[in-house]
């Protein structure tokens, strides 16, 4: 009879403290282009899913265009992607330039087929992401 509230009492506290000390986390690759080539910035493992979520409903949210890359535009600042973020077996890779002149960065994905400038804010947030 003792066993059972010993048990009882060493199954919840097991279950707290696994859940405290789970924290969802996103995985993104970003590549940053410094001199003539993309340095590997970054795998970051331990970004909080609140600001990647965040991102995601930005880029989700934005009003896409459709684009064409002129040739001998200029390499995009940023290369990232969410590595958990699979649609059809594929992850959509997204290139970042940054217009320091307007506080605002443009992004191009789907081999540049579709293009956004985002407002000022939106631009802070991917950001703070990227750095």
């Amino acid at each position: 009879m003792k066993r059972k509230p010993f048990l009882l009492a060493l199954s919840l506290l097991s279950i707290t403290f696994t859940a405290g000390c789970t924290t969802k986390q996103e995985h993104i690759s970003i590549q940053k282009y410094e001199g003539k080539n993309y340095k590997f910035e970054a795998y970051k493992e331990k970004i909080e899913i609140e600001r990647t979520e965040k991102t995601k409903e930005i880029i989700k949210n934005a009003d896409w265009d459709k684009y064409e890359l002129e040739k001998g535009h200029p390499k995009a600042d940023y290369i990232f992607y969410f590595n958990d973020d699979k649609d059809a077996g594929k992850i959509p890779v997204y290139y970042v330039w940054v217009n320091s002149e307007e506080n605002s960065v443009e992004l191009t994905r789907d081999k540049h087929s579709q293009f956004v400038q985002l407002n000022r804010k939106d631009s802070e947030i991917l950001l703070r992401l990227l750095h």
